[in-house]
């Protein structure tokens, strides 16, 4: 779903969880085209997540070529 988003290239090290009961967080990070819009991106990626999902607390990382953080071997 999140590959829909234009620009997204690829997600990656999606995390779900539960803070407490009725309040889930999520957490990923998503590479990026370099010539796309890093706050459009994120914007339509946490609408996203909120209407499919109901999950409101939501942390994302943009990364695009020059700057990637290392994939979990979890």
């Amino acid at each position: 779903m999140l590959h829909s988003v234009k620009g997204v290239i690829n997600v990656h090290d999606l995390h779900i969880w539960t803070i407490t009961s009725g309040l889930d967080s999520l957490s990923c990070h998503l590479l990026a085209s370099d010539d796309a819009g890093e706050h459009t991106i994120l914007q339509e990626v946490i609408k996203k997540i909120e209407e499919r999902f109901k999950i409101r607390h939501t942390t994302v990382q943009i990364e695009k070529s020059q700057l990637r953080h290392a994939e979990s071997r979890v």
